[in-house]
């Protein structure tokens, strides 16, 4: 079995609802033309957080600095003869980052239902987990 190590970036903003930021993926593949988290695979050598921070300035052009980092968890998709492991780190809100991609809006009555579609499927579990993990009462 292969094992592919994966890092991803959510930035998110968190105030009435959360708000994770989205980019168009352009590569070809199965995602191709969905909204994503910024990332990839995980080079030799490379720590998680280290190919997070290179995904990023490679794919959206920011430099984003690993103080302003915080480990959410690791996701593991299997797909028979391959495991992809995600690392999920997320990053608060860069305003280098307005007008290179979208902000989805997260609420506790819809989670991420609104984006089934546009988003990659196993972006739906993230997401929800990181809303619950986050909030705790009630929110619209």
């Amino acid at each position: 079995m292969r094992i592919i190590p994966v890092s991803l970036c959510i930035f998110h903003e968190i105030s009435d609802h959360l708000k994770v930021w989205v980019q168009t993926r352009t590569d070809d593949g199965p995602f191709h033309g969905l909204s994503e988290f910024p990332g990839g695979g995980i080079e030799a050598g490379e720590t998680p957080l280290d190919a997070c921070i290179r995904e990023v300035s490679e794919e959206v052009g920011i430099d984003v600095k690993a103080s302003d980092h915080h480990f959410f968890g690791d996701y593991t998709l299997d797909f028979g003869e391959k495991k992809i492991i995600l690392y999920i780190f997320l990053f608060p809100k860069y305003s280098e980052l307005e007008g290179k991609g979208e902000w989805l809006t997260i609420t506790q009555d819809r989670l991420s239902e609104p984006f089934r579609g546009k988003i990659p499927p196993p972006n739906h579990q993230i997401i929800d987990d990181l809303f619950k993990s986050l909030y705790s009462g009630p929110h619209e």
